[in-house]
């Protein structure tokens, strides 16, 4: 799968700039953020107000995928352009068992890409590509610099959600930070903007909010406002605070580019990192998020597991109001800011995403390789989750494996790597996502020639996908 460039397009976008002309770039992730989660999307109670402006003052995107369905995967592929087979980060990297999975070292991420174009590179908030902790201890973990972050600000539990421990700020522990995760997420992106960026650099900063992720908390205020105006469900009013909270931050970064004058000429990407949790509802869990219309949630491949909010924001380029429909995801996001930026590609690295630099243009672009996902234990029990599937057009082909032949949903073990290669598809079906979003009606009978050839497609893909795989033995990564 080689993505191909027309050559007047790639000449026009290697031309040099100056620092001036360099837009600054600032990537903000949700965790567990469902696509009907928030008020631009249709959500009837979650109020929303900063990031409505932002779909309102940019481009939505109505069709916008995470690269997976758990967080550790996606954050790999966002950050590489390539598909989690590639780097064999296949699920979320377990904090509580010294797991040594990473983001391999040989990898290109796009903070290695920026940093050699000038930029300066920050992250703060969630990261899990790889575990910090385990990397202060395990030297066959690369550093965060070696990744590419001139500075980061990060914390392994993904899961505490008020003050939560172990927060790292440049390989040294500060401990527990108090307060709930969004509101130091969003202090500490800002403080970054203001006072440890260099003012005549251009940046890339990644800002990773760990919320909506369970354990699910939300601020007071907002909770109480919620119980009096939305729900009579405390711990849904917690989830819908939790959002809105996410939101509160991310308009005080918007007004923090405002005031240092930044506004025009920052690209703004924001997304999710999957589809919402659905581990159970009340004190315990409190995952009231919502892929509506779409079907599924955080672990499996139905379209809501992976469909997401996207946007882009960047005033100095892309149209305000801009609606698209082309298919597209935040693997793609490695490309389109290699080319926003005109940073050189790495050399004889074969990316999976695909610039989206045309459509923030007004053009047309036509996926050279369609968007795709492959995963073992979508299966918990009998549910009849997919195993893989790709988004062609209007049409989802979906391949499902035996349930019996799936572990249990659990973070990567070295040992899962038999049941990649082992994989086999027993049956197929096809939806039309315009028509279907649910996908309740399989119309592969009804369209055989779209669904056989959609399904030869897929079968081909799945085969690369099994027999590329890296595996791992500890530390280190195993390539086919």
């Amino acid at each position: 799968m080689r993505i191909f460039i027309q050559a007047a397009i790639t000449l026009v976008l290697s031309q040099p700039v100056t620092a001036a002309e360099q837009p600054n770039i600032i990537v903000i992730v949700a965790d567990d953020m469902g696509y009907g989660d928030l008020g631009f999307t249709g959500h009837p109670k979650i109020k929303t107000p900063h990031l409505d402006a932002l779909a309102k003052g940019g481009a939505t995107f109505n069709h916008f995928y995470s690269p997976a369905q758990v967080c550790s995967p996606t954050r790999s592929a966002m950050l590489t352009g390539r598909m989690p087979h590639r780097h064999g980060i296949y699920s979320f990297i377990g904090g509580s068992s010294g797991n040594l999975t990473h983001l391999p070292k040989s990898e290109v991420t796009i903070t290695q890409t920026l940093r050699k174009a000038g930029y300066q590179t920050a992250i703060i908030g969630k990261w899990h590509c790889s575990l910090n902790q385990i990397q202060q201890k395990n030297a066959k973990i690369p550093s965060m610099d070696h990744y590419g972050f001139d500075y980061w600000f990060c914390s392994d539990d993904n899961a505490k959600i008020i003050n939560k421990p172990h927060w790292i700020r440049n390989g040294e522990d500060e401990g527990t930070k108090h307060g709930l995760a969004a509101n130091i997420v969003g202090y500490e992106a800002v403080h970054w903007l203001k006072h440890v960026r260099i003012n005549d650099k251009p940046f890339i900063q990644f800002v990773h909010f760990y919320e909506p992720h369970w354990y699910v908390v939300g601020p007071g205020d907002l909770v109480s406002n919620y119980l009096e105006t939305a729900t009579k469900n405390e711990h849904e009013a917690h989830y819908f605070a939790a959002i809105t909270n996410v939101d509160r931050e991310i308009g005080n970064i918007t007004k923090a580019l405002e005031v240092l004058g930044l506004k025009e000429n920052t690209v703004i990407l924001f997304s999710s990192d999957h589809g919402p949790a659905k581990l159970g509802e009340g004190k315990t869990n409190r995952n009231y998020g919502t892929a509506h219309p779409y079907r599924g949630h955080k672990y499996g491949l139905w379209d809501g597991s992976i469909h997401v909010p996207g946007i882009v924001h960047w005033p100095a380029t892309v149209k305000p109001g801009m609606v698209i429909d082309t298919p597209a995801g935040s693997i793609d996001w490695f490309p389109t800011i290699c080319d926003i930026t005109r940073a050189a590609r790495p050399a004889g690295r074969e990316l999976d995403g695909q610039s989206l630099y045309p459509l923030l243009q007004g053009k047309a672009m036509t996926r050279k390789t369609p968007l795709q996902w492959h995963h073992y234990n979508t299966n918990v029990k009998n549910s009849p989750n997919p195993n893989a599937v790709m988004r062609v057009g209007n049409y989802v082909i979906c391949g499902f494996y035996t349930p019996e032949s799936q572990p249990q949903r659990a973070s990567w073990k070295e040992a899962h790597i038999t049941n990649i290669k082992q994989g086999k598809i027993v049956r197929y079906a096809l939806y039309d996502i315009i028509k279907d979003p649910q996908q309740k009606n399989d119309v592969s009978q009804k369209n055989l020639k779209v669904f056989n050839q959609l399904k030869a497609q897929l079968h081909d893909a799945h085969e690369v996908y099994k027999r590329e795989s890296v595996g791992w033995k500890g530390a280190t990564p195993l390539y086919p």
